[in-house]
C-alpha cells in the first residue's frame, strides 16, 4: 500500500487561467533530471523522469479548452453532505486539443496519445503515464461505491517498478462560494490485484487549503504535490485519479497533471 509520503501546497488570488499555464508547467518541469538509460547495479532500470497532460474531460470546448472566470466542475452541497472526494477525469478528445508541443528546438518525437512531451523525458522502460481511454463503468459498471463510477482516464503505472517513486503535481483553480471554506486535494487511489479486483480504496491527501473571508468568488491557483512509494504488484496495477473534497461548495478549475517518477 502506498505511502503518503510529502506534501506541500500554494495558492495566488486572482488568477485568470490561460493559454500560459501549460507555459508555466514547462518552466517548472526544466528543473527536473531528464531520464536516462543506464542500469543500477541491482539491475533494475534506473533514470527518473515525467510527463505532463491538460486533458481534464471537463475542459469547455466552446472556449477553446480554457476555463472561464466563474465557470467549472461543481463540488455541491450534497457532495460536502456525504463528505466525498470528487475524482477529476481525463479524456483523450481533450488531450489531442490541448497536449501540442509549441516548441520547435529540441524537435518533438511526433508520437501522440502519451503527454504533452510525447514521451521525450519518460522513465526507462515506460511507454506512458497516463491512460486517456480508461472507462471505469466499461469495467466495473456504475453501481459500486469506489468512488470511481462515471470517471474516465486514469494516471498509469503499469510499466512502473518497486521502489519508484510516485510524484504528482495536480494544478487546479478553485472558486469559493462561501467564506471559510477547507479543500483537501488528494489522489483517489484503488490497489487492485493481479486480476484486477480493487482491494483497497483511500485518499492519499495533501495539505488542506483554506480560504478565508473576502475569497468568495476570487479564482485561487493551487499547485499541490503529492507522492507514493511503489512498492508492490498492487500498486503498479493501482487505478488513481486527482480529486478534491471540499466542507463547502466550490468551484473547481482543473488545469494541469505534471507527473515525476523518481528511481
Amino acid at each position: 500500500m502506498p505511502i503518503n509520503e510529502r506534501t506541500n501546497s500554494s495558492s495566488r488570488s486572482s488568477f485568470d487561467p490561460t493559454d500560459e499555464t501549460v507555459n508555466n508547467v514547462i518552466n517548472v518541469s526544466t528543473s527536473i533530471t531528464e531520464s536516462n538509460s543506464s542500469y543500477s547495479a541491482s539491475g533494475g532500470l534506473s533514470g527518473s523522469g515525467y510527463s505532463h497532460t491538460g486533458a481534464f474531460a471537463d475542459k469547455p470546448t466552446s472556449n477553446n479548452f480554457v476555463w472561464q472566470s466563474g465557470a467549472g466542475i461543481n463540488y455541491l452541497q450534497a457532495d460536502v453532505d456525504a463528505s466525498v472526494y470528487k475524482p477529476l477525469s481525463l479524456s483523450r478528445t481533450v488531450h489531442n486539443a490541448v497536449d501540442n508541443p509549441y516548441w520547435s528546438t529540441p524537435t518533438p518525437t511526433g508520437k501522440t496519445g502519451i503527454g504533452l512531451f510525447q514521451g521525450a523525458n519518460l522513465p526507462e522502460g515506460v511507454s506512458t503515464l497516463f491512460d486517456y481511454d480508461f472507462d471505469f463503468d466499461a469495467v466495473y459498471g456504475n453501481s459500486g461505491n469506489t468512488g470511481f463510477e462515471g470517471t474516465t482516464g486514469r494516471i498509469d503505472l503499469s510499466d512502473l517498478e518497486y521502489g519508484d517513486q510516485l510524484r504528482v503535481r495536480f494544478d487546479f483553480n478553485i472558486v469559493p462560494q462561501i467564506a471559510n471554506t477547507t479543500v483537501e486535494p488528494a489522489l483517489w487511489y484503488s490497489n487492485r490485484d493481479d486480476d484486477d479486483n480493487i482491494t483497497f480504496t483511500f485518499p492519499l491527501t495533501t495539505q488542506p487549503i483554506f480560504y478565508g473571508g473576502g475569497t468568495v468568488g476570487n479564482t485561487y491557483l493551487n499547485r499541490v504535490e503529492i507522492s507514493a512509494w511503489i512498492t508492490s504488484n498492487e500498486d503498479v496495477n493501482a487505478l488513481t485519479l486527482p480529486a478534491i473534497k471540499s466542507d463547502n461548495p466550490v468551484i473547481i478549475q482543473p488545469l494541469g497533471l505534471l507527473i515525476t517518477i523518481i528511481r
